[in-house]
């Protein structure tokens, strides 16, 4: 026969294994307008406690040292009291975005203006090169349709 004990252990490890599970610690996925992905990512803190005692009814006789407790000598046991507690914190951590193949991390707080741009440099020079190839090639657009018109204007004069 198992200890009310272990019952009460048994049933608080179950319980925290739901809580504790993958899908708390990185949350479902967001799809948004842009097709961008969203992951939600967390940190989880827990403080379990649990206990529990044997204690003598009132007329019940002082057991000594090294006897039986819980009534496998045959005896009636004492009655038992226990418990189990545990206190649970939840707290964002991050945002992990998935857009056109590239994975970027947003922390969910930042100490100071200056961890934001440090995160925001890779993002900031994608856009940059980004910016400048739509640039040259609206350019080399221009400077196409510059030596096309060139070209109908000489044939023209002729």
């Amino acid at each position: 026969m198992a200890h009310p004990i272990e019952n009460i252990l048994r049933t608080t490890m179950e319980q925290l294994k739901q809580i504790a599970d993958v899908s708390t610690v990185v949350g479902a996925p967001i799809m948004t307008a842009g097709n961008t992905i969203v992951l939600p990512v967390s940190k989880i803190s827990l403080g379990f406690v649990s206990g529990g005692a044997e204690y003598p009814g009132n007329n019940a006789p002082v057991r000594r040292a090294g006897q039986a407790l819980d009534g496998e000598d045959g005896t009636n046991g004492y009655p038992f009291i226990g418990s189990s507690v545990v206190g649970v914190c939840m707290q964002p951590s991050a945002f992990l975005t998935v857009q056109d193949g590239h994975v970027s991390v947003l922390p969910a707080q930042s100490c100071c203006t200056v961890d934001r741009i440090v995160d925001r440099v890779p993002q900031l020079i994608a856009e940059a090169e980004q910016l400048i190839e739509r640039l040259c090639k609206k350019e080399q657009g221009n400077k196409t349709r510059q030596a096309c018109g060139a070209d109908r204007t000489n044939g023209e004069d002729e």
